[in-house]
Parts: structure tokens; sequence; C-alpha cells
């Protein structure tokens, strides 16, 4: 399959399974064995894989940011190099669809249900790596078919961009892997559970996650400073008059409301509140993969308005972010870095506890948004725009500042870089 089909491909679906009809000669079927490599012998640095040009993208489905940043990773590295043979996959989907799907709404439930339980779950590890039985856990969970699934494509450098798959990744390569592990954090503030030894290279999104890790045990010199990785249609110039007219809608004061790809973040009671100023503002709701959240909308008769438009998963999401003025969000990191790439101001609102938390105080920080506690305090903001319009400039000229930090073309160079490296090494 040639690299622009399968980068068609990946743009198309959430995640690329395995190649069929690939032949693996026999030795390579004996030594990947699906309990591991520990039957593995005769691999040295100058015999596997020697000189392999393949990279493999490996993600979750536990937010559709990972494998946002996957699915733009990839396709920046096709443009890169066309030589270079690119496979993209979630891997619980792929290898434990059951398990996995268990697993993502357990994880949804616990972030809408029990937000307390689900922050003291993820700051019990946020300064120490996962336990050696989490992971044990984890990997005979989802990846116990990993090593067979690596075995048929043949990568010489793998990217995680979600730390199970790297954490799955690790394991393996512990047991003689013959690959260069590279781990893409997705969030603006590190955690415990990106952290292995066997990692070869973090490409962090700023220095304040680098000097985060390096507090976590990282070595400074396995660390690349190279922002999170977005898509190219997020840095293309676009007015907002081209954008509402493509679109089909109204010229006039402007907010995007969005929950992330589950349409997460107490979108429904934000709906409501914000609609109260609809004869004075146009209001763009997307609900991501949330298709009761959408319907639950459509029902309710006040927003049955023209100025008020529902849309759920989207393509065009960089068109719908030219057409606002403001963003009305929870800080996923993906949403984040698109929204900096287009020099969007941010509003933030309910903020899943967790790594969210983090973004959103480093956003803040940085004067690079603003967050609002409750309802009230979006309606307080949201009045001061609409009578203060230049108030939003500030901002929007610090995100410009500071989106050169993250621009995509630094990941991409850092993961050649890593196939460069692998190939010095085995020579």
């Amino acid at each position: 399959m040639n690299g622009k089909k399968r980068l068609l491909e990946m743009s198309q679906s959430c995640y690329v399974g395995r190649r069929s009809g690939r032949e693996v000669d026999k030795m390579d079927r004996m030594a990947w064995s699906s309990s591991g490599l520990t039957e593995l012998k005769n691999w040295t640095p100058k015999t596997a894989w020697n000189g392999n040009r393949n990279v493999l993208l490996v993600s979750e489905s536990f937010g559709a940011g990972h494998t946002r940043a996957a699915q733009a990773l990839a396709r920046g590295i096709k443009l890169a190099d066309e030589e270079v043979q690119v496979q993209l996959v979630e891997l619980g989907r792929e290898l434990r669809p059951q398990v996995n799907q268990a697993l993502v709404y357990s994880y949804l439930g616990m972030i809408q249900k029990a937000p307390g339980l689900w922050r003291r779950m993820y700051g019990k590890h946020h300064s120490r790596a996962f336990p050696r039985w989490i992971q044990w856990c984890l990997y005979q969970a989802l990846y116990s078919r990993l090593a067979d699934y690596i075995a048929d494509f043949r990568p010489g450098v793998i990217v995680a961009t979600h730390p199970f798959a790297s954490s799955g990744v690790a394991r393996l390569k512990k047991e003689g892997l013959p690959v260069r592990l590279c781990t893409l954090i997705t969030d603006f503030c590190a955690h415990g559970s990106w952290v292995s030894p066997e990692v070869d290279l973090y490409l962090a999104p700023h220095n304040g996650v680098k000097e985060q890790l390096i507090a976590l045990g990282v070595e400074r010199n396995k660390i690349a400073v190279t922002g999170i990785p977005t898509e190219d249609h997020f840095w293309k110039k676009q007015s907002k008059e081209e954008a509402r007219i493509k679109l089909g809608i109204y010229h006039m004061p402007t907010v995007l409301i969005m929950g992330g790809g589950f349409g997460l973040g107490r979108t429904e009671e934000l709906v409501a509140t914000v609609a109260d100023k609809r004869e004075n503002l146009q209001i763009i709701v997307c609900t991501g993969h949330n298709h009761r959240l959408r319907q639950a909308l459509s029902r309710q008769p006040e927003l049955n308005h023209p100025h008020i438009r529902i849309t759920g998963f989207t393509r065009d999401m960089a068109d719908w972010m030219d057409a606002a003025d403001v963003l009305l969000t929870k800080p996923g990191g993906m949403t984040l870095t698109e929204a900096i790439a287009k020099g969007k101001p941010l509003l933030l609102f309910g903020t899943i506890p967790g790594q969210e938390e983090g973004n959103e105080r480093f956003m803040v920080d940085r004067g690079l948004a603003h967050q609002a506690a409750d309802e009230e305090e979006v309606l307080a903001w949201l009045a001061h725009w609409l009578e203060h319009p230049e108030c939003l400039e500030p901002m929007r000229q610090r995100m410009l500042a500071w989106r050169w930090n993250i621009h995509p073309s630094k990941s991409v160079e850092a993961v050649l870089g890593q196939m460069a490296t692998r190939v010095i090494q085995s020579e």
C-alpha cells in the first residue's frame, strides 16, 4: 500500500489496523511470541531490522486528543520524507477491543460521576512511575498480543502518544525489542505514568514539562521540547469572514463551545447558560462523538434559534475556530494546542480533574486563557467581551507569540532524528 493511500486512511478513521498479507520469516515468528520476547536469543544491534525506515505510532482511545496528535505527526512525517512507511494504531481497540471498550466506559463514568475519585487516583501516581503490578495488569489486559503486532510491521522507531501505550512498548523493549521508543506527551504537564527507563526520547510540550520530567528522574538529554503536533490546516490563515461564509453562519460576535472528542465538560448546562445571550451572540456547539448530548440539546426549544448551531463530530474544526471570536471549552491538551495555533482566545470551563487541571494552570498563568469558575463568571466574561471586544487582543497576541514554540515541524524532526540515530548505532 503506497504512502498516500495509507495517509488518507489515517485521516478517515481513528486508527489503522494491522497490515494484511505481510510476510514475516519463521525466525521472527519464533522470536516474537505472544508472551513477549523471552525466546529472542540471536538479536544484536547490528542484525535486527538494520536500516528499517518504518515508524509505528501507537495511541489509545482514552480521549481523542492522543490519536489526533498521532495523526498530525504521521502526516508530518510523510510530508517530510515520503520514503518512510508510517502506520498508526489505537492499540487497545485493535488488540483487545472488548476489554478496551470496558476500560473506556469505566474511565468516562468515573470522570463524570466520581471526579473526586479520579483526581485521587491521578494524584497518587503524579510524581512517580506506575508500579510494576499496574504495568503488568495493563500489559495482560491490553497488550499480550503486542509483540506479534509489532513484528508484522517491523518498525525502526515507535512513537507513543498515550502513557498506557508507552508502558506496553517499554515492557517489550526491556525484554529486547530492537526499536527506538519516543513518547509524545499530549498535555501541558507531566505525570509519572509517562515515565519508563526504556524510553529513548520524550517529546515535551514546553520547557516546564521538561523540568517536571527531570524531577521524575528522566535524563535531560532524553527530552526534546517540541510542542504537541497539530494538523497543518490549523496553521493556515483564513479570515473570520471567509470561514463564516463557507460554513453558512452569520457575521456577528461568535462563541464556539466544545467539550472535546467525547463532548464532556458540563457542556449541556453551559449551553443553557450562554443561550441567554442568543440575541446578541452567535453560539456554535460541537458535541464531538457524544450523540446523546447532541440529541438532548437539539430537543430543547430555547436552542431552536437562528443564532445557535449544534453540530457533532466534524473534520472542519479548523474552519469553526476561524469563524469564532472566542472558544469556550474544557482544557484538553489537543484543543488548547489547536487554539494556540489559530490564535483564538480561550475561556476555560468544566475542567476535568487530573491532567486538565494542570493544563488550565499552564494556560492561565501565561495569560493564554481565562478561567471561569461557574456559569455566573462565564456570563460576566462574555458580557464584558461583547461590550469591549478589544479586550481579546492582548490574549490573542500572546498566543500568536507562543505558538512558534509548538510548530509541528519540531516533533517531526525529532522523530526522524531518532531514525538517523538508530541507523548510525547499527552500523
